[in-house]
């Protein structure tokens, strides 16, 4: 790990597989810790509920199924992501779409040179964040465990076989 600034979410051991585990974190609206419960985005929220997100990451740390682990993603690749996959397909779009009008290709047709420049800058946005998947320092990092695996339970006397 580097000494660059990690954006971290918590997450839980739900497998191991060889050297790595598969780990499941809960995907929040922003506002999921506002005690408000009237404006749009929590009603929103509420509709949809909480998703839960499972990712195969390296198991450095040696964690167990049931720990409760960090992990980060490094903020300068988050930003990466996000200028690439909100302006290519957006640049792509207006490019297509004055290329056509500076053709004289009529507004139907227009129309659809922009719904093609768009799907072409999301297929290309899909296929650059793929590519470099398997790149060390590219996904996810456990960062450490936080919790020590299932907890042992003992039953009351009377719950006892």
């Amino acid at each position: 790990m580097t000494d660059q600034e990690m954006l971290e979410e918590s997450a839980r051991v739900i497998g191991v597989v060889g050297d790595k585990i598969w780990i499941e974190t809960e995907s929040r609206s922003g506002c999921s810790q506002c005690a408000s419960s009237n404006c749009t985005t929590s009603v929103v929220a509420k509709l949809f509920g909480v998703q839960k997100n499972k990712l195969l990451i390296d198991n450095d740390l040696e964690a167990k199924p049931g720990d409760q682990v960090v992990i980060g993603v490094p903020g300068r690749l988050i930003a990466k992501a996000s200028v690439l996959a909100y302006l290519l397909p957006l640049i792509l779009m207006l490019a297509i779409t004055l290329m056509g009008s500076a053709l004289g290709i009529n507004d139907g047709m227009q129309s659809l040179l922009a719904l093609a420049g768009l799907s072409i800058g999301l297929l290309l946005v899909r296929w650059y964040t793929n590519r470099d998947i398997s790149t060390p320092g590219y996904g996810p990092q456990l960062l450490k465990v936080v919790g020590n695996g299932y907890k042992h339970v003992v039953f009351p006397k009377h719950m006892r076989s």
